[in-house]
């Protein structure tokens, strides 16, 4: 049509309105992702202490006494035939952060097993809560899973 002018470009109102609308949609879609991940981890951990737990009632079971008591960072090799596909969960970083470590007779009876802060992923409270509600209260001070000092959390086995 003769005297329309025609745009070429938006205008720079236009611009700040989609860049303001692109943040708050990533600011309340980002934390859902960290939370989900989080979850993740945690249900991870969950499934690994629960197949430690199954391993250790077997190797009980067949040879009636709990495997003696290893060094931090040693995978408890007795073990490995009785984890779902041979999968050592020792062998493995814990999927919240840290390491797994067998605390087994003659120093611990009933055995529990620790989760220890280690390497660059450490476990922060909040993961540490998210794995404790999958078994108690949501009470690191309760149950059995617990907080045991600054560096460690432990699951009794029972």
């Amino acid at each position: 049509m003769p005297g329309m002018r025609r745009r070429g470009a938006f205008t720079m109102v236009e611009m700040v309105v989609v860049v303001i609308v692109v943040g708050i949609l990533a600011a309340m879609t980002v934390p859902k992702f960290v939370m989900a991940r989080n979850e993740s981890a945690a249900a991870a951990t969950v499934e690994d202490l629960k197949n430690i737990e199954t391993a250790l009632g077997m190797y009980k079971a067949q040879t009636g006494a709990w495997p003696k008591d290893v060094n931090r960072t040693q995978a408890v090799k007795e073990l490995t035939p009785y984890f779902p596909g041979g999968v050592n969960p020792f062998e493995k970083d814990c999927p919240i952060g840290g390491v797994y470590d067998y605390e087994g007779p003659p120093a611990w009876n009933p055995p529990h097993i620790s989760i220890r802060k280690s390497g660059s992923k450490v476990y922060t409270e909040s993961d540490a809560l998210l794995v404790d509600k999958h078994f108690d209260d949501g009470n690191l001070k309760t149950g059995l899973f617990r907080k045991s000092g600054s560096s460690r959390l432990t699951y009794a086995i029972d």
